[in-house]
């Protein structure tokens, strides 16, 4: 009798110990959902689709809704840089006013 009271006892502790672990990962914040690193936040991005700059929406979209006229090569490096990154943008205004400080 008394090794099975052990046993019970262990088996409990094992419990509590793991329900105590996932407890302080989850106030941690280790299960909380997250974008990668580098995900764009808003619901379009700006990247560089064969020369040219390619309008996404969703942001991770494979390929670009829309492609602009605004060639890459015509670019500074670090816009060329930024926009292979991908550029993100809260709206279509946003959208509007990126591709307006690009081409020009």
């Amino acid at each position: 009798m008394r090794l099975r009271a052990k046993i019970i006892l262990c088996a409990f502790l094992v419990l509590f110990a793991a329900a105590s672990f996932l407890t302080v990962l989850a106030d941690l914040g280790v299960f909380d959902r997250q974008e990668p690193d580098g995900a764009a936040e808003g619901g379009y991005a700006l990247r560089a689709w064969e020369g040219h700059i390619g309008v996404f929406s969703p942001p991770d979209a494979l390929a670009p809704r829309s492609v602009t006229d605004i060639r890459l090569d015509g670019l500074p490096a670090s816009d060329r840089l930024a926009l292979t990154a991908g550029v993100p943008a809260a709206d279509q205004a946003e959208v509007a006013r990126l591709l307006e400080d690009y081409g020009s």
